[in-house]
């Protein structure tokens, strides 16, 4: 018997990527229409030209899903689009990542629009550990699948130690990663640590504050850029909310110790949390400095590589994901 067409449609944080990327590892052939393929961002101004842009883009989707037996939808709003008229219908998965059951599920609860499209689906998933009691209620057979990282997209971690230590913020200066919470922090590490430089992204609405208060700006980047300027910090610093985003299991799984402030969320699998810095501001930075000293010390102890490459690969979902693909595609 052959095996189901799946495609997977949307994307958020790359997770519908990365399990592409596995399936086909193990030789399922899914295929995949990114976000820039489904919404794209740079669209025509010219009001006829946007027309027949959208016109031709449906038509894209259209033969897309034509061409599957099962969908694999990222992002709540998405099945709006994968469900448009006169789009041919086929049971769909879908997957929750963040603002969709976070924000606009809960401004209406299961009156909203957005109970609508997860009604619709066969199965759904959540990927961040704060919407767990929103998406159980929104659908109590909602399943966590966390977001994940790509090992072949991180770069070797070099701490230079013929330099002074370079404390390093991983996330872009807005509320939604915490960024007024830094302020604290920012002020005791420099205050406790003058020899450490301290960096973070030119990026976000906060930015110009963060530079205020001593932190060194760097340009927004690439992800291979990205990637190559965690690699050379000594300590990582991460957004200040209780679950932690792709940006920080990447420098963890690159070697890096991370530090974060307050405490992070369980995991609903296995109740584990990732090994990390963490606590008040007076115990982030107490904790920072053997690290500073010696870096890799301090990362054997924590072990957080282990822990991201034992929590965060999307190969040990795939036999469940393909047997559900069989089950709904039948």
């Amino acid at each position: 018997m052959s095996e189901p067409r799946v495609l997977h449609f949307h994307d958020c944080a790359d997770v519908g990527a990365a399990l592409v990327k596995a399936a086909g590892r193990v030789g399922y052939d899914w295929g995949y229409l990114g976000a820039e393929a489904v919404r794209p961002t740079n669209r025509p101004k010219n009001r006829v030209a946007n027309m027949l842009f959208q016109a031709k883009l449906r038509l894209g989707h259209m033969r897309a899903i034509r061409e599957s037996d099962v969908l694999h939808v990222h992002y709540g709003t998405a099945v709006s689009e994968a469900r448009r008229k006169p789009m041919p219908k086929r049971p769909l998965l879908l997957h929750l990542h963040g603002t969709d059951i976070r924000t606009h599920w809960a401004r209406g609860r299961r009156k909203s629009r957005m109970q609508g499209y997860i009604d619709q689906a066969e199965a759904v998933f959540y990927t961040n550990l704060d919407t767990q009691e929103n998406a159980e209620e929104a659908r109590p057979d909602a399943q966590f699948m966390p977001a994940f990282i790509d090992p072949d997209r991180l770069t070797t971690w070099q701490p230079d130690s013929n330099q002074a230590p370079k404390i390093i913020f991983l996330s872009r200066w807005e509320e939604i990663k915490g960024a007024s919470r830094q302020w604290p922090l920012i002020k005791a590490l420099t205050k406790a640590y003058p020899e450490a430089t301290i960096e973070g992204l030119d990026w976000g609405a906060d930015a110009a504050a963060a530079a205020k208060l001593g932190v060194r700006l760097v340009p927004k980047m690439d992800h291979t850029s990205y990637m190559q300027w965690i690699g050379g910090a000594t300590v990582a610093i991460g957004q200040a909310n209780p679950m932690l985003g792709v940006s920080e299991f990447e420098a963890m799984a690159m070697g890096l110790p991370v530090a974060v402030l307050g405490s992070r969320l369980p995991r609903p699998d296995d109740g584990s949390t990732p090994p990390v810095f963490e606590g008040s501001v007076a115990d982030v930075v107490e904790q920072i400095g053997p690290a500073l000293h010696d870096p890799v010390a301090a990362a054997n102890n924590l072990n957080g590589r282990q822990w991201v490459l034992d929590h965060h690969l999307p190969d040990p979902y795939i036999p469940m994901l393909q047997s559900l693909y069989r089950k709904f595609a039948a």
